[in-house]
């Protein structure tokens, strides 16, 4: 039997989900698979005197459990080396972490690129105060990007080629499409491209030194720390396989009513259970895998960038004396906003939706649903309600009334 976690942030990310996998995976020998988003998420994990915000490597690192990136998560090689070195310092100060020296992947996962990444913040600051809170990492850019195969540049195309040769696959990508993009943004905002901040984005575009050296470091950090590695054959090596969602079930792509302001992935069980059904074929997944979804909260809400944040309030009346190191001001999402939980069946909405798509895409897989909530240290105990406030062990029997049918157990971590 194979135990299967899939850890999901339920509200719009910051909920805890690193932490969370880094207690999945203590003494553990499991798979960590990161498979929605790229380098944009921050979790962080800490455990004693170690702190570390993983973003492609999987939190259950610090463990020892190898990280897999499905064809579904879009890796940046570009920053990854960065992450690489920052881990191994990190590592060399605490004789308890264990070491990480290869990220096994997907050959389809499609790349972000530079190209993606200038495209991404030039369009955030034409935007103004009208922004949609990106993290100016490309996600979105290369999203739009790979829905054309010409545009696509995928890991496997790394492998035995040189970085002249990825050099002009990007070449390819910012002439044939990046260009035209930036035209059509131009049309858009005629009179916001004469500005000097504007026109640097473009002139690093046009810049083909800019080219050449994301594909050198992109090419070394590819041999480096990446060796391509088929999903089946991982998956049969393990007898635990932990998913780390990035983001929140608020933010998930398909979240209409809170569109514009969403991140361009899948951040619940699609890409789970998408993972899931691929193994069927050489198994018999009803018998032969247990599957636990995990859903992450804080005792309150927060939201890192612009959109809709029903109960906002100032962080003062969560408390006033709380930080978060994590998530600090910067210029593309601004200060962390804080809200209260909403009430009763509300508060489990998310959850019902977003279990629904498991039970359309596998039907016959039995699973169990856990709730696992952080920052209680901060709450003095209780999870904030836009109705009022409710303890820890409240809070057990407030899920048996609103959702006696889907949470069997409610963890503090």
């Amino acid at each position: 039997m194979v135990e299967v976690k899939a850890v999901i942030g339920k509200n719009f990310g910051d909920e805890g989900k690193g932490q969370t996998v880094n207690l999945l995976c203590r003494g553990k020998n499991a798979l960590v698979v990161r498979h929605n988003g790229g380098a944009q998420s921050g979790h962080t994990v800490e455990e004693g005197d170690f702190r570390f915000v993983f973003h492609q490597l999987g939190s259950g690192s610090y463990q020892g459990c190898p990280t897999y990136w499905a064809g579904t998560f879009l890796p940046d090689l570009l920053k990854l080396g960065e992450e690489m070195e920052d881990y191994a310092r990190t590592v060399e100060k605490d004789t308890r972490a264990l070491p990480v020296h290869t990220i096994y992947a997907d050959p389809d996962c499609a790349c972000t690129t530079v190209c993606d990444v200038l495209l991404n913040s030039l369009t955030e600051q034409l935007r103004g105060k009208d922004k949609h809170g990106s993290c100016g990492m490309g996600i979105f850019e290369a999203v739009l990007r790979t829905k054309e195969k010409s545009f696509v540049l995928r890991l496997r195309d790394f492998e035995g080629t040189d970085s002249a040769k990825i050099a002009g696959m990007l070449r390819h990508i910012r002439d044939n499409y990046t260009i035209p993009r930036v035209r059509t943004l131009r049309d858009q905002y005629p009179s916001q491209f004469i500005r000097p901040e504007i026109l640097r984005w473009t002139e690093l575009i046009m810049d083909n030194n800019v080219l050449h050296n994301s594909a050198e470091i992109m090419c070394e950090n590819y041999r480096k720390y990446v060796a391509l590695a088929d999903w089946e054959r991982m998956a049969e090596q393990y007898r635990i396989i932990v998913f780390e969602s990035g983001q929140g079930l608020m933010l998930d792509w398909d979240n209409e009513e809170y569109s514009p302001h969403l991140t361009a992935s899948h951040t619940g069980m699609k890409n789970v259970a998408a993972l899931l059904k691929e193994l069927e074929h050489s198994q018999d997944i009803s018998t032969s895998y247990s599957l636990e979804v995990i859903y992450v909260s804080r005792t309150y809400i927060t939201r890192h960038g612009a959109g809709r944040l029903d109960h906002e309030c100032p962080r003062e009346a969560i408390n006033p004396e709380m930080t978060d190191r994590t998530n600090i001001f910067n210029p593309w999402q601004d200060h962390l906003r804080y809200a209260r939980h909403p009430s009763g069946n509300e508060f489990f909405r998310y959850i019902r939706k977003d279990l629904e798509w498991l039970k359309q895409l596998l039907p016959h897989l039995p699973f169990s649903v856990a709730l696992y909530l952080t920052h209680l240290d901060e709450t003095q105990g209780k999870v904030i309600f836009s109705d009022g406030e409710v303890s820890f062990e409240d809070f057990r029997r407030y899920c048996g009334e609103y959702a006696p049918e889907l949470v069997r157990m409610v963890y503090e971590i």
